[in-house]
């Protein structure tokens, strides 16, 4: 704005000084037609060499039309100007050649005789005086004037005075000794003790010098002084003056020199007065040599102008004693005792910054704008405790107005996420490095610290400075997602002013409130009104246009199958398992199988799903079918936006991965399971291996089902709705990441992924592998006793045999129609069918059974302590269903 102020101002001149005295309504619609050609003119500077060209082509021209004193008046001006130019030089010059008239058509010579500058005076010398005034005293002025009576001895002196130098003076009659009397006479006798001293540099006793001259001192006869007079140099001194009766030391400390002056005074009581006095001085001298110090740091300068401003009142009211005390209406000086008095009333308050100084010269140059600020502030707050008003209220002066200094860049940090550019000035630095876009929050600012951990900033700030630090995030971050600031900008005349008056006199207890607590609540609420604007504008830009709780939602769907959208698709990824296709696990058809599945759901953006699985060699796939650690092979990637992947970082999205493992786990074992039908028509032989079949089948289903439920329902449903209503509640990114991370956390746990729970995990993976042993054993068991019932009925020739194999071959191909690399079935020659045959079926199930029944008492037990360990119900409600399953 001002400088659009100056820009019509100027075009307003420039105006009427071209148009003459125009009307106003010309004067109108020029100013408006010249500030829209500035406003859209952007032309660039102006071409120096061009400029330059165009000056010696017009000199040129000149001295071709036989103008050679113009031209070389212009080639003196421009060596005179080539001296003095600066940056807008180039532009002047421009003005003035877009300004001139056809100069090489409309030459004026006689302008150039109004141009040359006027010749100095001559200097005066005794020369022209003599002239104008001669010296031959014809009047008599330089004679001598006699103011004694006549004598003769004064005429004949005077007349020797002005005798011709011409005329030989007589020899005098006055005998060489009596001269040489005369010439002893005017010597000043010196005194060995003098020769002692002058030469004691050159002597081997030279500390006896101190010795010395303090006999001397003492041989001087001394000067008696009154008490008006010692009381002018005690001022003096206080004053900064140097004073007879102090003298400085070498490291600059005041002491008195001599105090034996007064008659009416003894010398110790008034070398303790005089010592009191000298100690004020030391003080002000230091804050006196304090102020005059080259400072750097703009809240040193501050500080520096407020102690300036404050030695001046010092300073104003010791002259006003001095005034008083020798205005020809005193009646009479008061004495040294009551001038002490005066004068430590006086200096008392400044007095007191002299220990905050005495802090700063102790900690290093970073840490001292901020400890200035500490130092004042704890002052102010001692001062209040012991209830001193009046210092009190000085301190508090003192700190505010150092403190607006501090407040103006944590200003700009607040309302322009912006940092000043110098190191050190507040407690925020900017990581100088490239930071990819997912990290910008965390990474791009971070708080100084030192080598302990602690805040670099004042200590009346940390609790806050959390706050101010994500209000400056908040900004930068609106920014960089392409957001303007013009709805947060603020009237500063309703901005609370931190200043004494506003700060601890608005309270109604005054004096007896805290100055700390005072201080604390003015600063949240300066810091509120600017903190409340960024986080309202940020949560709306992190819903609105970042799509925040539909990537939420979106995770949810792939990750926790919710909805069982995954149902369909992980029953054919079971299948291919199942049948040991080597190519159950690849990329493009998993992914495009996902996509279908998850196309009909809003949140999710489907060209940011992707399945990465791990390679698998052809040793995993032999063995695929044993182990449920196969599907951890299986790795779903949802790229988030980069504004939301501040919110939830990467590597939260890994444990999303080990929760899909897990719960994918849990759906094989029940996809096994019920997929496992006992025949009923069966007529088995020995009963027992059946209704151990059963009782087997039976407690891996209550197991798998009642661990799917409590991961679903108990854990996973409850956690989520909980982090839903604490991030709405969340103030900043910051805030919401941290309510993100401990959703995290918490899934990790209750979902038996973290390293304590390894044990408890492990066992629950073996009694999930268990299901893959029973359902192989169930297939053979059946397959066993289909046989033996079809032995006993018919009479199966080769060729039967034959037709059997193939239909049961035929009937796989159907099931993978879909798979273009269908491979025949091999279970007939699987590592299973042999281990099969190693045992009868009775004792391979009694095995299985004991197997399970160690794992389950261990998970069971293992689940139960920790619901003692740990309040939540889940875990009670888990032990209990666990149990539950063993009665059965």
């Amino acid at each position: 704005m001002a400088h659009n102020a100056e820009t019509s101002f100027l075009v307003d001149r420039l105006i009427k000084a071209l148009i003459g005295d125009p009307s106003e309504a010309d004067v109108d619609r020029c100013k408006r037609s010249a500030l829209r050609t500035l406003a859209n003119s952007h032309s660039p500077r102006i071409n120096q060499f061009e400029i330059t060209a165009r000056l010696e082509g017009l000199e040129e021209k000149w001295r071709i039309l036989n103008n050679d004193v113009l031209a070389d008046a212009l080639d003196l001006r421009r060596a005179e100007l080539s001296v003095t130019s600066n940056r807008w030089t180039p532009e002047i010059l421009s003005l003035f050649l877009q300004l001139s008239d056809r100069p090489t058509d409309h030459p004026n010579l006689a302008h150039l005789a109004s141009l040359k500058p006027e010749l100095p005076s001559a200097p005066l010398t005794w020369a022209d005086i003599v002239a104008e005034d001669p010296l031959d005293d014809q009047d008599g002025i330089w004679k001598n004037v006699d103011f004694t009576a006549d004598d003769s001895d004064d005429d004949e002196r005077i007349e020797s005075f002005h005798s011709d130098p011409s005329v030989l003076t007589p020899e005098s009659s006055v005998i060489g000794q009596e001269v040489g009397a005369c010439i002893e006479t005017l010597i000043e006798p010196i005194s060995p003790r003098e020769v002692q001293i002058a030469h004691i540099w050159n002597s081997q006793d030279a500390d006896k010098f101190d010795l010395i001259r303090e006999e001397d001192e003492d041989r001087r006869p001394k000067t008696i002084l009154t008490e008006l007079q010692a009381g002018r140099e005690v001022i003096f001194l206080l004053l900064g003056l140097p004073t007879s009766i102090f003298s400085q030391g070498d490291e600059g400390q005041t002491t008195v020199s001599r105090a034996d002056f007064l008659e009416h005074a003894s010398h110790e009581s008034l070398t303790s007065l005089l010592a009191g006095f000298a100690v004020i001085a030391n003080k002000l001298l230091s804050v006196r040599q304090w102020v005059g110090k080259d400072e750097r740091i703009p809240l040193e300068q501050t500080f520096q102008a407020t102690l300036t401003s404050r030695l001046k009142i010092v300073d104003r009211a010791l002259s006003a004693i001095q005034t008083k005390i020798l205005s020809l209406g005193a009646q009479s000086f008061p004495s040294l005792l009551a001038l002490y008095d005066e004068t430590s009333n006086i200096s008392r308050l400044l007095l007191q910054v002299y220990d905050v100084l005495l802090e700063l010269d102790v900690h290093p140059k970073l840490e001292r704008p901020f400890r200035i600020l500490e130092c004042l502030f704890d002052r102010t707050c001692i001062n209040q405790g012991i209830g001193d008003a009046e210092g009190y209220e000085y301190m508090a002066n003192l700190f505010f107005d150092c403190f607006q200094t501090y407040l103006k860049p944590l200003r700009l940090w607040m309302e322009k996420g912006q940092l000043t550019g110098r190191d050190g000035v507040i407690f925020i630095k900017e990581d100088k490095k490239k930071v990819h876009l997912n990290s910008v929050w965390q990474d791009s600012y971070h708080l100084i610290k030192d080598s302990n951990g602690v805040l670099h900033a004042p200590k009346f700030l940390h609790v806050a400075a959390k706050k101010i630090f994500n209000t400056g995030k908040s900004i930068d971050f609106l920014r960089r997602l392409g957001w303007e600031d013009h709805d947060l900008k603020q009237d500063p005349a309703k901005e609370l002013a931190l200043t004494y008056e506003s700060v601890c006199l608005s309270a109604d207890l005054g004096l007896f409130s805290p100055f700390a607590e005072l201080f604390d609540m003015a600063l949240d609420k300066w810091i509120a009104n600017k903190h409340q604007a960024s986080l309202l504008e940020l949560r709306a830009q992190l819903d609105s246009r970042c799509g925040l709780q539909s990537s939420l939602d979106a995770l949810e769907y792939i990750y926790f199958d919710k909805g069982a959208f995954c149902t369909n698709v992980n029953n054919r990824i079971f299948e291919k398992i199942d049948r040991g296709n080597p190519r159950w696990n690849d990329g493009f058809t998993m992914t495009e199988l996902f996509q279908g599945a998850f196309k009909s759901i809003p949140c999710i953006d489907i060209d940011r799903l992707e399945i990465c699985p791990s390679p698998a060699t052809q040793q995993e796939s032999n063995g695929a079918r044993r182990s449920m650690s196969v599907l951890e092979g299986i790795r779903l990637s949802y790229t988030l936006p980069w504004p939301v992947a501040n919110v939830i970082r990467t590597d939260s999205i890994e444990l999303y991965q080990r929760v899909f493992v897990f719960l994918t786990q849990l759906q094989r074992a029940k996809y096994l399971l019920q997929r496992q039908k006992i025949a009923k028509s069966v007529q088995a032989t020995d009963k027992k291996p059946l209704l151990q079949l059963y009782t087997l089948r039976h407690r891996l289903l209550w197991m798998t089902n009642t661990m799917l439920t409590y991961i679903t329902n108990m854990v996973l449903s409850v956690a989520t709705a909980d982090m839903r209503i604490a991030m709405d509640r969340a103030q900043d990114v910051d805030s919401m990441s941290a309510v993100h991370q401990a959703y995290i956390t918490k899934l990790e746990d209750q979902c038996f992924l973290l390293k304590k729970h390894a044990s408890i995990r492990q066992a629950i993976i073996s009694l999930l592998d268990l299901t893959i042993i029973f359902s192989d054993l169930h297939a053979s068991y059946a397959t066993r006793q289909i046989s033996s019932d079809w032995e006993s009925s018919f009479t199966i020739t080769k060729a039967n045999q034959k037709h059997a194999i193939h239909f049961k071959q035929e009937k796989l191909a159907k099931a993978a129609s879909d798979d273009e690399d269908t491979e025949s079935d091999s279970d007939d020659s699987s590592p299973c069918s042999a281990l099969h045959a190693e045992l009868p079926d009775a004792g391979r199930l009694k095995q299985m059974l004991d197997t399970f029944r160690s794992l389950h008492g261990f998970v069971t037990v293992a689940v139960r302590a920790i619901s003692k360990a740990d309040s939540t119900p889940s875990w009670e409600m888990l032990a209990s269903n666990l149990a539950m399953g063993l009665e059965k």
